[in-house]
């Protein structure tokens, strides 16, 4: 993990108040099912979704062919 942080905030300013955690992650990633693995990249992870968490950002390891 390289980041963690606390959010919270007021739904429309005013609203109820939400509170959740995000984590930044780094590593390697082996896909042993692709159909599963896609649709994690198109909807995203986990229940913070919908506050712009749980997306994925993908790179090549340097050096490594693609």
């Amino acid at each position: 993990m390289t980041a963690r942080h606390r959010q919270s905030f007021q739904k429309n300013g005013h609203g109820a108040h939400v509170v959740f955690h995000s984590a930044t992650f780094e590593g390697r990633l082996r896909i042993t099912d692709t159909d599963r693995f896609t649709t994690s990249l198109l909807t995203g992870l986990g229940p913070s979704r919908a506050y712009g968490c749980g997306l994925l950002t993908l790179a090549p390891l340097p050096g490594q062919q693609t």
